[in-house]
Protein backbone atom coordinates (compact mmCIF):
# COMPACT_ATOMS: atom_id res chain seq x y z
CA UNK A 1 0.00 0.00 0.00
CA UNK A 2 1.39 3.35 -0.77
CA UNK A 3 2.29 6.24 1.92
CA UNK A 4 -0.64 8.12 -0.09
CA UNK A 5 -3.57 5.61 0.28
CA UNK A 6 -2.96 5.62 4.17
CA UNK A 7 -4.08 9.07 4.81
CA UNK A 8 -7.52 10.89 5.75
CA UNK A 9 -7.96 14.43 6.09
CA UNK A 10 -10.48 16.20 8.01
CA UNK A 11 -11.49 20.36 7.54
CA UNK A 12 -13.52 21.71 10.26
CA UNK A 13 -15.38 24.30 8.36
CA UNK A 14 -17.54 27.44 10.49
CA UNK A 15 -18.75 29.91 8.45
CA UNK A 16 -15.22 29.85 6.18
CA UNK A 17 -16.42 28.24 3.02
CA UNK A 18 -14.74 30.20 0.84
CA UNK A 19 -11.44 29.03 2.97
CA UNK A 20 -12.13 25.55 2.87
CA UNK A 21 -12.50 25.21 -0.57
CA UNK A 22 -9.84 26.70 -1.56
CA UNK A 23 -7.73 24.56 0.78
CA UNK A 24 -9.51 21.53 -1.15
CA UNK A 25 -8.54 23.22 -4.56
CA UNK A 26 -4.82 22.48 -3.05
CA UNK A 27 -5.07 18.78 -2.78
CA UNK A 28 -5.86 18.25 -6.66
CA UNK A 29 -4.55 15.99 -7.96
CA UNK A 30 -6.19 13.52 -5.64
CA UNK A 31 -3.79 10.62 -4.04
CA UNK A 32 -4.90 10.07 -0.83
CA UNK A 33 -7.62 8.15 0.93
CA UNK A 34 -10.74 10.75 1.80
CA UNK A 35 -11.04 14.17 2.76
CA UNK A 36 -13.42 14.49 5.13
CA UNK A 37 -14.98 18.24 6.12
CA UNK A 38 -17.40 18.74 9.01
CA UNK A 39 -19.23 21.77 9.35
CA UNK A 40 -19.61 23.30 12.47
CA UNK A 41 -21.46 26.57 10.79
CA UNK A 42 -25.14 25.49 11.97
CA UNK A 43 -25.85 27.38 8.45
CA UNK A 44 -27.86 25.69 6.29
CA UNK A 45 -26.66 28.50 3.15
CA UNK A 46 -23.17 27.25 4.37
CA UNK A 47 -23.94 23.38 3.95
CA UNK A 48 -25.30 23.93 1.01
CA UNK A 49 -22.46 25.70 -0.50
CA UNK A 50 -19.87 23.20 0.88
CA UNK A 51 -21.82 20.26 -0.48
CA UNK A 52 -22.91 21.91 -4.52
CA UNK A 53 -18.85 22.37 -4.32
CA UNK A 54 -18.08 19.28 -3.59
CA UNK A 55 -20.39 16.97 -5.33
CA UNK A 56 -18.75 15.91 -8.26
CA UNK A 57 -15.45 15.10 -5.95
CA UNK A 58 -16.46 11.31 -4.99
CA UNK A 59 -13.47 11.30 -1.98
CA UNK A 60 -14.79 14.33 -0.08
CA UNK A 61 -17.38 13.18 2.71
CA UNK A 62 -19.54 16.05 3.89
CA UNK A 63 -20.86 15.90 7.48
CA UNK A 64 -22.93 18.25 9.01
CA UNK A 65 -22.97 18.98 12.37
CA UNK A 66 -26.24 19.55 14.20
CA UNK A 67 -24.32 22.87 16.18
CA UNK A 68 -21.61 24.37 16.69
CA UNK A 69 -19.57 21.35 18.39
CA UNK A 70 -16.54 23.33 18.28
CA UNK A 71 -12.58 22.18 16.90
CA UNK A 72 -12.05 19.08 18.90
CA UNK A 73 -15.37 17.30 19.00
CA UNK A 74 -15.77 17.99 15.50
CA UNK A 75 -12.46 16.37 14.25
CA UNK A 76 -13.60 13.18 16.40
CA UNK A 77 -16.55 12.98 14.32
CA UNK A 78 -14.34 12.04 11.02
CA UNK A 79 -11.95 10.82 13.06
CA UNK A 80 -14.56 8.19 14.81
CA UNK A 81 -15.82 7.32 10.86
CA UNK A 82 -12.10 7.20 9.07
CA UNK A 83 -9.88 3.83 9.48
CA UNK A 84 -6.41 5.08 7.71
CA UNK A 85 -3.33 4.50 9.85
CA UNK A 86 -2.85 7.78 8.88
CA UNK A 87 -4.75 11.20 9.75
CA UNK A 88 -4.07 14.64 8.72
CA UNK A 89 -5.69 17.70 10.06
CA UNK A 90 -5.81 20.63 7.88
CA UNK A 91 -7.17 24.28 8.97
CA UNK A 92 -9.50 26.12 6.79
CA UNK A 93 -6.91 28.71 6.39
CA UNK A 94 -3.97 26.36 6.08
CA UNK A 95 -2.19 25.34 2.51
CA UNK A 96 -0.06 21.85 1.98
CA UNK A 97 0.30 19.84 -0.88
CA UNK A 98 -0.21 16.46 -1.80
CA UNK A 99 3.70 16.18 -2.24
CA UNK A 100 4.11 17.87 1.16
CA UNK A 101 1.43 15.55 2.45
CA UNK A 102 3.26 12.23 1.44
CA UNK A 103 6.37 13.62 3.19
CA UNK A 104 4.82 13.45 6.37
CA UNK A 105 2.91 10.54 5.72
CA UNK A 106 6.36 8.86 4.95
CA UNK A 107 8.35 10.45 8.03
CA UNK A 108 5.61 8.29 10.14
CA UNK A 109 5.27 5.20 8.29
CA UNK A 110 8.94 4.76 8.87
CA UNK A 111 9.39 5.53 12.53
CA UNK A 112 6.64 3.28 14.71
CA UNK A 113 7.45 5.43 17.95
CA UNK A 114 6.56 8.72 16.08
CA UNK A 115 2.75 9.96 16.88
CA UNK A 116 2.93 12.59 15.10
CA UNK A 117 4.64 14.70 12.64
CA UNK A 118 4.14 18.78 11.09
CA UNK A 119 5.37 20.26 8.89
CA UNK A 120 7.70 23.62 8.30
CA UNK A 121 4.94 26.35 8.46
CA UNK A 122 5.04 29.63 7.14
CA UNK A 123 2.63 32.75 8.16
CA UNK A 124 2.07 34.61 4.27
CA UNK A 125 1.20 32.88 0.78
CA UNK A 126 4.62 34.62 -0.77
CA UNK A 127 6.76 32.41 2.52
CA UNK A 128 8.26 35.06 3.94
CA UNK A 129 7.77 34.69 7.51
CA UNK A 130 7.84 31.35 9.31
CA UNK A 131 5.88 30.58 12.18
CA UNK A 132 7.13 28.69 15.38
CA UNK A 133 6.72 25.58 17.08
CA UNK A 134 3.88 25.40 19.43
CA UNK A 135 4.62 26.72 22.62
CA UNK A 136 5.29 24.37 25.54
CA UNK A 137 2.30 24.82 27.54
CA UNK A 138 3.63 23.81 31.24
CA UNK A 139 3.62 25.73 34.76
CA UNK A 140 7.21 26.19 34.71
CA UNK A 141 6.33 27.90 31.70
CA UNK A 142 3.28 29.65 32.33
CA UNK A 143 4.96 31.38 35.73
CA UNK A 144 8.52 32.90 33.47
CA UNK A 145 6.40 34.31 30.93
CA UNK A 146 4.20 36.30 33.98
CA UNK A 147 7.52 37.00 35.59
CA UNK A 148 9.25 38.22 32.46
CA UNK A 149 6.61 41.46 32.24
CA UNK A 150 8.52 42.42 35.55
CA UNK A 151 11.95 41.70 33.96
CA UNK A 152 12.17 43.97 30.31
CA UNK A 153 16.04 43.13 29.73
CA UNK A 154 15.47 39.81 30.90
CA UNK A 155 12.88 39.43 28.50
CA UNK A 156 14.51 41.12 25.45
CA UNK A 157 17.25 38.63 25.86
CA UNK A 158 14.78 35.72 26.13
CA UNK A 159 13.72 36.68 23.09
CA UNK A 160 16.75 37.09 21.43
CA UNK A 161 17.96 33.86 22.46
CA UNK A 162 14.05 32.35 21.14
CA UNK A 163 14.62 34.20 17.78
CA UNK A 164 18.00 32.62 17.39
CA UNK A 165 16.85 29.44 18.11
CA UNK A 166 13.89 29.33 16.24
CA UNK A 167 15.42 30.60 13.05
CA UNK A 168 18.02 27.86 13.46
CA UNK A 169 15.70 24.96 14.29
CA UNK A 170 13.53 26.17 11.05
CA UNK A 171 16.38 25.89 8.76
CA UNK A 172 17.32 22.40 9.62
CA UNK A 173 16.23 19.87 6.83
CA UNK A 174 16.60 16.64 8.71
CA UNK A 175 13.23 16.20 10.91
CA UNK A 176 13.78 17.26 14.55
CA UNK A 177 11.88 16.29 17.77
CA UNK A 178 9.14 18.38 19.15
CA UNK A 179 7.33 18.56 22.71
CA UNK A 180 4.27 20.30 21.22
CA UNK A 181 2.23 19.99 17.99
CA UNK A 182 -0.05 22.52 16.83
CA UNK A 183 -3.56 20.85 15.54
CA UNK A 184 -3.69 23.11 12.41
CA UNK A 185 -1.70 21.20 10.59
CA UNK A 186 -0.31 17.93 11.82
CA UNK A 187 -0.01 14.39 10.75
CA UNK A 188 -1.25 11.42 13.46
CA UNK A 189 -0.73 8.02 13.67
CA UNK A 190 -4.04 6.28 14.78
CA UNK A 191 -2.15 3.38 16.46
CA UNK A 192 -0.47 6.20 18.55
CA UNK A 193 -4.14 8.35 19.23
CA UNK A 194 -5.81 5.33 20.17
CA UNK A 195 -2.89 4.11 22.63
CA UNK A 196 -2.96 7.65 24.21
CA UNK A 197 -7.29 7.85 24.91
CA UNK A 198 -8.16 9.17 21.44
CA UNK A 199 -7.96 12.24 19.54
CA UNK A 200 -9.34 14.89 21.19
CA UNK A 201 -10.66 15.65 24.52
CA UNK A 202 -14.69 16.98 23.96
CA UNK A 203 -14.03 19.18 26.93
CA UNK A 204 -11.82 21.77 25.18
CA UNK A 205 -14.20 23.38 22.74
CA UNK A 206 -11.62 25.25 21.03
CA UNK A 207 -7.69 25.47 21.83
CA UNK A 208 -5.72 23.91 24.07
CA UNK A 209 -6.62 20.28 22.55
CA UNK A 210 -3.78 19.69 20.63
CA UNK A 211 -1.78 20.76 23.59
CA UNK A 212 -3.91 18.42 25.60
CA UNK A 213 -3.26 15.64 22.85
CA UNK A 214 0.50 16.37 22.59
CA UNK A 215 1.06 15.63 26.34
CA UNK A 216 -0.82 12.75 26.48
CA UNK A 217 1.17 11.33 23.51
CA UNK A 218 4.38 11.77 25.25
CA UNK A 219 2.98 10.17 28.04
CA UNK A 220 2.29 7.49 26.64
CA UNK A 221 6.09 6.77 24.85
CA UNK A 222 5.10 8.19 21.56
CA UNK A 223 7.59 10.79 20.24
CA UNK A 224 6.26 14.41 18.30
CA UNK A 225 8.48 16.07 15.27
CA UNK A 226 8.83 18.32 12.71
CA UNK A 227 9.22 17.91 9.04
CA UNK A 228 10.71 20.54 7.59
CA UNK A 229 11.46 18.61 3.97
CA UNK A 230 7.52 19.14 4.02
CA UNK A 231 6.13 22.90 4.32
CA UNK A 232 3.10 24.50 4.30
CA UNK A 233 1.31 28.13 4.50
CA UNK A 234 -1.31 28.89 8.02
CA UNK A 235 -2.19 32.06 7.52
CA UNK A 236 -3.32 32.71 10.82
CA UNK A 237 -5.32 35.37 12.09
CA UNK A 238 -5.21 37.31 15.82
CA UNK A 239 -8.69 37.48 16.56
CA UNK A 240 -10.58 39.36 19.23
CA UNK A 241 -12.39 36.68 20.33
CA UNK A 242 -10.10 34.17 20.56
CA UNK A 243 -8.38 35.31 23.60
CA UNK A 244 -11.48 34.58 25.77
CA UNK A 245 -11.88 30.79 24.43
CA UNK A 246 -8.27 30.45 25.02
CA UNK A 247 -8.36 31.52 28.66
CA UNK A 248 -11.40 29.12 28.89
CA UNK A 249 -9.56 25.90 27.64
CA UNK A 250 -6.16 26.85 29.44
CA UNK A 251 -8.26 26.23 32.58
CA UNK A 252 -9.40 23.11 31.78
CA UNK A 253 -5.67 22.14 30.37
CA UNK A 254 -4.44 22.95 33.76
CA UNK A 255 -6.98 21.34 36.16
CA UNK A 256 -6.57 17.95 34.13
CA UNK A 257 -2.89 17.86 33.83
CA UNK A 258 -1.65 20.15 36.41
CA UNK A 259 -4.37 20.12 39.00
CA UNK A 260 -1.70 21.06 42.44
CA UNK A 261 -0.48 23.99 40.58
CA UNK A 262 -4.21 24.84 39.37
CA UNK A 263 -4.79 24.38 43.19
CA UNK A 264 -2.28 26.82 44.31
CA UNK A 265 -2.21 29.16 42.08
CA UNK A 266 -5.85 29.84 42.88
CA UNK A 267 -7.03 28.37 39.21
CA UNK A 268 -4.38 30.33 37.78
CA UNK A 269 -5.65 33.87 39.18
CA UNK A 270 -2.21 34.12 41.10
CA UNK A 271 -0.08 33.85 38.08
CA UNK A 272 -2.80 36.25 35.66
CA UNK A 273 -2.47 39.06 38.81
CA UNK A 274 1.90 38.34 38.21
CA UNK A 275 1.56 38.80 34.83
CA UNK A 276 -0.81 41.82 34.99
CA UNK A 277 -1.05 43.45 31.25
CA UNK A 278 2.21 44.55 30.13
CA UNK A 279 2.34 48.70 29.61
CA UNK A 280 3.13 48.82 26.15
CA UNK A 281 5.19 52.26 25.99
CA UNK A 282 7.51 50.15 28.44
CA UNK A 283 8.50 47.81 25.75
CA UNK A 284 9.27 49.96 22.91
CA UNK A 285 8.89 52.98 21.31
CA UNK A 286 5.12 53.35 20.11
CA UNK A 287 4.11 55.15 16.88
CA UNK A 288 1.80 57.52 17.78
CA UNK A 289 -1.32 57.08 15.72
CA UNK A 290 -3.44 53.94 14.42
CA UNK A 291 -1.83 52.61 10.96
CA UNK A 292 -4.01 52.13 8.10
CA UNK A 293 -1.98 50.84 5.63
CA UNK A 294 1.67 48.87 5.08
CA UNK A 295 2.57 51.43 3.44
CA UNK A 296 1.68 53.96 6.08
CA UNK A 297 4.22 52.16 8.49
CA UNK A 298 6.62 51.80 6.03
CA UNK A 299 6.96 55.72 5.89
CA UNK A 300 6.99 56.01 9.71
CA UNK A 301 10.41 53.52 9.67
CA UNK A 302 11.86 54.32 6.78
CA UNK A 303 14.40 52.22 5.45
CA UNK A 304 13.93 49.24 8.35
CA UNK A 305 12.54 46.26 7.55
CA UNK A 306 10.55 43.58 9.69
CA UNK A 307 12.38 41.17 11.42
CA UNK A 308 10.00 39.49 13.76
CA UNK A 309 6.39 40.27 15.07
CA UNK A 310 3.93 39.21 18.01
CA UNK A 311 0.23 40.31 19.28
CA UNK A 312 2.65 39.99 22.70
CA UNK A 313 5.22 42.96 24.11
CA UNK A 314 7.17 40.25 24.81
CA UNK A 315 7.09 38.85 21.55
CA UNK A 316 7.21 35.31 22.20
CA UNK A 317 5.81 33.78 20.31
CA UNK A 318 5.88 35.39 17.05
CA UNK A 319 6.07 34.97 12.99
CA UNK A 320 9.87 35.58 12.21
CA UNK A 321 12.09 35.78 9.05
CA UNK A 322 14.24 32.71 8.24
CA UNK A 323 17.73 32.50 9.27
CA UNK A 324 19.87 34.97 7.22
CA UNK A 325 17.30 36.63 5.49
CA UNK A 326 16.90 40.24 4.83
CA UNK A 327 14.12 42.35 7.24
CA UNK A 328 11.26 43.27 4.53
CA UNK A 329 8.74 45.42 5.27
CA UNK A 330 5.10 44.63 5.81
CA UNK A 331 3.67 44.42 2.14
CA UNK A 332 -0.06 44.88 1.45
CA UNK A 333 -1.08 40.88 1.81
CA UNK A 334 0.60 40.51 4.98
CA UNK A 335 -1.62 43.82 6.40
CA UNK A 336 -4.75 41.99 5.52
CA UNK A 337 -3.65 39.10 7.44
CA UNK A 338 -3.02 41.42 10.37
CA UNK A 339 -6.18 41.77 12.49
CA UNK A 340 -7.46 45.09 14.21
CA UNK A 341 -4.75 45.72 16.96
CA UNK A 342 -1.59 46.92 18.83
CA UNK A 343 1.83 44.34 17.66
CA UNK A 344 5.28 44.62 18.65
CA UNK A 345 8.11 44.65 16.22
CA UNK A 346 11.49 43.47 16.15
CA UNK A 347 12.80 45.72 13.22
CA UNK A 348 16.28 46.34 11.67
CA UNK A 349 17.63 48.80 9.22
CA UNK A 350 18.09 47.35 5.75
CA UNK A 351 21.56 48.03 5.90
CA UNK A 352 22.34 45.08 8.87
CA UNK A 353 24.43 47.29 10.60
CA UNK A 354 22.22 48.23 13.65
CA UNK A 355 20.49 46.47 16.55
CA UNK A 356 16.92 45.33 16.47
CA UNK A 357 14.91 48.31 17.31
CA UNK A 358 11.44 47.88 19.16
CA UNK A 359 8.64 49.45 17.62
CA UNK A 360 4.73 49.20 18.46
CA UNK A 361 1.65 49.97 16.55
CA UNK A 362 -1.87 50.29 16.44
CA UNK A 363 -2.94 48.51 13.11
CA UNK A 364 -6.54 50.18 12.27
CA UNK A 365 -9.53 48.70 11.08
CA UNK A 366 -10.76 48.98 7.98
CA UNK A 367 -12.84 51.82 6.57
Amino acid sequence: MSSSADVDIVIVNFRCAGDTLAAVSLLAPWRFNLLWIVDNSDDAVEAATLRDATAHLPWVRLIVAERNLGFGSACNLAFARSATPLFLLLNPDARISPGDISILAQVLLKDPGMAGASPRIYWDSRRRFLLPVASTQSPSMMVATALAVHARPVARAAFRHYLAAMQERMAAETTFPVDFLAGAILMLRRQAVLSAGGLFDPDYFMFFEDSDLSLRLRRAGFGLCIAPRASAVHEYRHKDYKARLMMASRQTYFRKHFPVFFRLSRELDLVDRLGKPADWARWGTMLPSPIHTAADLDASLPNHGVVAFSPSPLLMPAAFRPAAAEPVPFDDDDWKLLEPGRYMVAMRHRSGSAPLAFVSFERAAPA
